[in-house]
Parts: structure tokens; sequence; C-alpha cells
């Protein structure tokens, strides 16, 4: 039995942001290659630019605001 296109989106949404950009990039290799681009597509997964790090955070992006807010505004009353 093959499995079929739509069995495959449940688990894909289980993924994190980054093991999605790597299967992502990984399809897009292996269609390159079945068709006979030989050039590997560059991974920027990890790339940095040099003005901040990089850091992986399962939380979601409103829980992250939270937690900077608080932690940077402890002393004081901020209305943002």
């Amino acid at each position: 039995m093959q499995t079929t296109y739509d069995e495959f989106i449940p688990l894909i949404s289980q993924l994190n942001h980054i093991d999605k950009l790597r299967l992502a990039q990984w399809l897009i290799n292996r269609i390159a290659a079945e068709e006979g681009i030989d050039e590997p597509i560059a991974h920027t997964t990890n790339d940095q630019s040099g003005l901040c790090g990089i850091w992986q955070d399962s939380r979601a992006a409103e829980s992250i605001v939270q937690d900077i807010i608080s932690n940077r505004t402890e002393s004081r009353d901020v209305n943002l």
C-alpha cells in the first residue's frame, strides 16, 4: 500500500520550525537530483547574520514576547 500525501500532513505539522526547513531543503535537493541539477542548494537554516545569535524555541510567539516583556520591565510599569 502506497502512502499518500495527505497521510504525511499530520506528521509534518508536528515538526519544529528547523526540522520543517530541513525537510523542505531535502525535498528540493532530491527533486533537483531527479531533474539532473547537480549543484546542491545552499543550506541557510543555520546561517547567522552576525547581528545576533540564533536559538530554537518551541514556545508560541506570544509566550516568548511575554517572557521578554516580563524580564525587561521588572521594576517599572510599562504599557504596551
